[in-house]
């Protein structure tokens, strides 16, 4: 939409080759935890059982990537593994309201928000779905402008951008 390339992005996951989703779905992707390239920013994106599956060598692949100064968001219930890492902690986060009780039991000491999206320069999290849209326009408006970030929610036929502090569930 800007007319230049300002993003660019690739998929890594433990083998390197691909990452099946909690859905059945197989991703290919472009890079194994170790051969990872470098970038500024680099999201964890988990669905549903994120409990049972977090590995130790994704882990030590976040931890190795954060020592070496990359921004580490999350994206629905990425914030959990981020928590695991030891990443939130007297942070503020956001995660899918559905794992809102587990996650507070299990990390009191991050500062669990019910919004839609935190993005703060070192912390990002957005619940998931259509919050992550909403991360990413914000993202956009905050290195590149307003107009852009509208041109881009325009492309997207997107017309209903939510702010950060934005509840996550409307049924409330």
């Amino acid at each position: 939409v800007s007319g230049k390339p300002l993003f660019s992005w690739s998929f890594v996951s433990n083998n390197g080759e691909t990452a099946t989703c909690s859905n059945g779905s197989v991703t290919l992707v472009d890079y194994g935890y170790g051969d990872i390239p470098s970038c500024d920013r680099l999201f964890v994106l988990s669905g549903i059982h994120v409990q049972k599956r977090v590995a130790p060598e994704l882990l030590n692949m976040l931890r190795r990537e954060r020592s070496r100064g990359v921004n580490i968001g999350a994206l629905c219930s990425g914030a959990y593994i981020r928590a695991k890492a030891g990443f939130l902690d007297a942070k503020q986060a956001a995660i899918h309201w559905e794992f809102h009780d587990s996650f507070m039991e299990e990390f009191p000491e991050v500062n669990l928000v019910c919004s839609v999206f935190v993005a703060d320069e070192k912390i990002v999290t957005a619940s998931g779905g259509t919050a992550t849209a909403d991360l990413m326009l914000h993202l956009i408006e905050r290195d590149h402008g307003r107009n852009l970030a509208v041109s881009v929610s325009d492309q997207m036929v997107y017309n209903a951008v939510r702010d950060a502090t934005a509840e996550q569930r409307v049924s409330l």
